[in-house]
């Protein structure tokens, strides 16, 4: 991005965290400049665990994963070790969403005394790290500035009447309070030569493809690592994996997607230069994926890469052949039609992303998950799996966020919701409206409707019904031609609960374009 001096400044696209590490940087700028080719090798370890963790239940419905590896004959200098603790600050603060979703420790492996239990309690005492009284872990979760800022990341975990607070701890002591802070007895500093890293988190995926990447950092700046074998009640798993998966991509699928046809040898080159050891297989590309490459799922990832490999700057644009004049469709006129009236009508309009996930559109809505979503394969974080199947839920989302503005708080949206019929993708056009504040009713948000449906041009009828996300005995079907189209009623309070809504909240949502174009009566 610029050069100043000896300093460079580089712009880092968020999808590769192995590129926030200094030597993930550094290693990726050596196979881009092809001053070393990537091998399957580099990161080979023994199979011989060092030490193991046993995880209890207790930390099942906390904090459910873990990953660890021990590292060994690692030099630290006063500068190395500064980095080292910033980095994996800023590792567990981004990537891992403020620690909630993954975090990581370091520990000095000379004193720890194995093997290692990772459990939940609510009581517990040890000496914090910087401290040098001992605390319980309510004392730190109240008054540690480490408890204060991150304790919300373990306020799920309830039991013997209390909140469980996750602990890592040797056959002697406490180790770590997850993902609060360490204990002062496995302090590191220059003179440390032996790590015990562990990586815990929500996410299993998240969780050892973090702990793989900190292992191939480490193994890059000379140290040996060793795997720690983790046993789970059933199960049991070697840390950290540094295997390389292997991806099969088609050479005309290459070819296709670029637009260029590339020789064998060229597409080796690119890869090679983003660090993936490949080689020809048939009519395909073999390519190993290194274990640090968390952002690598599917050939797709692969085929970027290779057009970063080739250069971006190299790719020429092509002038268009043709141009044409666009106008909205009957469809959009229509929805531009209501948007005014709903506005008229005292709401303002929402407009909301169409991908979700399961648990806002079916869990918080006290719903059982559908089978017939639009799923996404391979997504890239739990926020974003699926395609929308309703809009109610997001506008609840919208409500919760908004709780600091005035009331009434009126919304709606025309938009688009997706499912699957018949192994195909369908996609249906909704309207959804809610309506909050304290005093909000089902004849409040019945009254609305009648207004849409007249406006419209539309005959209604409701039917009384049974829906989880509604109150019982204030929850109706809407019903046009018989058909049921669409749903109203009071929202529930575990709903609004779920997503910590204050008020009252009224809802209805319709199917205006699915099998019938209600917009055309």
């Amino acid at each position: 991005e610029e050069v100043s001096g000896d300093s460079i400044s580089i712009d880092i696209s968020p999808n590769r965290p192995d590129l926030l590490d200094f030597f993930g940087l550094r290693r990726a700028m050596l196979h881009y400049t092809e001053h070393k080719t990537p091998n399957e090798s580099d990161y080979k370890i023994t199979n011989v665990a060092e030490t193991s963790i046993t995880v209890t239940k207790n930390v099942s419905k906390v904090r459910p994963y873990i990953s660890a590896f021990v590292v060994k004959g690692i030099k630290l200098s006063e500068q190395q070790l500064k980095y080292l603790i910033n980095f994996t600050e800023k590792l567990s603060e981004t990537y891992g969403r403020k620690r909630r979703k993954m975090a990581l420790g370091l520990h000095n492996y000379d004193v720890i005394k194995g093997p290692l239990v990772y459990d939940a309690s609510k009581t517990g005492k040890f000496v914090p790290l910087g401290m040098e009284k001992e605390m319980s872990f309510e004392e730190i979760i109240k008054s540690h500035p480490k408890g204060v800022a991150f304790g919300s990341t373990v306020s799920a975990g309830k039991g013997n009447g209390g909140e469980l607070y996750p602990f890592l701890k040797d056959s002697e002591k406490i180790l770590s309070m997850i993902p609060i802070i360490n204990s002062s007895a496995t302090a590191i500093d220059k003179n440390t030569h032996n790590l015990l890293v562990d990586v815990t988190g929500t996410s299993e995926t998240t969780v050892r493809g973090t702990a793989s990447l900190l292992a191939s950092s480490f193994a890059d700046q000379g140290g040996e690592i060793f795997p720690v074998e983790i046993k789970y009640t059933k199960s049991s798993a070697m840390q950290p994996d540094m295997s390389y998966r292997e991806i099969k991509v088609n050479l005309n699928k290459i070819d296709g997607t670029l637009g260029f046809r590339f020789t064998e040898s060229l597409l080796i080159t690119y890869a090679n230069r983003m660090g993936y050891p490949a080689s020809k297989y048939g009519n395909s590309l073999l390519v190993k994926v290194p274990p640090y490459r968390m952002d690598v799922f599917n050939y797709q990832d692969v085929i970027e890469d290779m057009a970063i490999g080739f250069g971006y700057e190299n790719i020429k644009p092509i002038p268009l052949r043709s141009a044409s004049v666009g106008f909205p469709g009957e469809l959009q006129e229509y929805s531009n039609r209501l948007a005014v009236f709903m506005i008229g009508l005292g709401y303002s309009e929402a407009m909301n992303n169409y991908l979700t996930n399961e648990d806002i559109s079916f869990r918080q809505m006290l719903q059982n998950v559908e089978q017939d979503i639009v799923s996404i394969e391979y997504s890239k974080t739990e926020n974003i799996t699926m395609l929308r199947s309703a809009i109610l839920p997001l506008l609840l989302q919208d409500l919760s966020r908004s709780a600091h503005e005035k009331m009434p708080q009126r919304l709606f949206e025309i938009g688009s919701v997706f499912s699957v019929s018949n192994d195909k993708a369908v996609e249906k056009v909704n309207l959804s409206f809610v309506e909050e504040h304290s005093r909000s009713n089902f004849s409040d948000i019945k009254s609305v409707l009648s207004s849409v449906l007249s406006f419209l041009g539309i005959k209604y009828t409701l039917k009384e019904e049974s829906n989880p996300s509604f109150i019982e005995g204030r929850c109706a079907g809407v019903f046009v031609d018989g058909k049921r189209t669409g749903v109203i009623g009071e929202v529930h309070p575990a709903v609004l609960d779920n997503f910590k809504i204050a008020e009252p909240v009224v809802a209805c949502e319709l199917t205006l374009v699915g099998e019938v174009s209600y917009f055309k009566k």
